[in-house]
């Protein structure tokens, strides 16, 4: 009778599969055509008990994050002040992140009962200095569908509301707008 052949199991330390995940090994394809990697996905704090509204706003984060991964994009936290009159730049130093791992410390809620989201196409809201941000369900989802660039624009602007810029002024119409120049290629 011939012997039986088992498969062979290998056990693989889990140091080797992080290693084998590592942003390090980039697929040929992309090397090729000269683009930078995406980054590793990122953790952020959303409290959103829509999955629907959830899952947009995590899609959307990532393209934020994206944006915010550029020197160019990156300048408008010298743009603006805090009340206090410092460089935003100056408050996310003092956090310890890069501007695109900031939006990690950020804490997403579901505005739905947040009286300021109740305003016709408000996507968001921020106060200063807060790390609390409220997304408006409904019209962040519109947005986030219809023109994904604005509605990655308005989460870096609600960004740097919770690094402790005010408004009005600047407008909110042009904070959004100079990130708009800032963080679109």
């Amino acid at each position: 009778m011939p012997a039986v052949r088992r498969p062979l199991r290998l056990a693989v330390p889990a140091a080797s599969l992080v290693m084998l995940a590592s942003p390090s090994l980039v697929p040929a394809k992309e090397l090729a055509s000269g683009r930078a990697p995406a980054p590793p996905a990122q953790a952020y704090a959303i409290h959103i008990g829509n999955t629907a509204t959830a899952h947009t706003l995590q899609l959307v984060l990532d393209g934020a994050r994206a944006r915010l991964r550029t020197p160019e994009c990156q300048r408008v936290l010298d743009d603006f002040r805090d009340g206090a009159g410092r460089v935003l730049r100056e408050g996310l130093q003092a956090t310890g992140q890069s501007p695109e791992g900031y939006l990690g410390i950020i804490v997403f809620y579901d505005g739905q009962s947040n009286l300021r989201c109740r305003r016709k196409g408000l996507l968001a809201v921020a106060a200063p200095g807060s790390r609390v941000v409220y997304v408006c369900p409904e019209g962040f989802a519109t947005m986030a569908h219809r023109n994904r660039a604005w509605a990655e624009a308005t989460l870096i602007h609600e960004a740097l509301h919770t690094l402790g810029l005010g408004e009005n002024p600047p407008s909110s119409s042009e904070i959004t707008e100079r990130v708009m120049q800032r963080c679109t290629p």
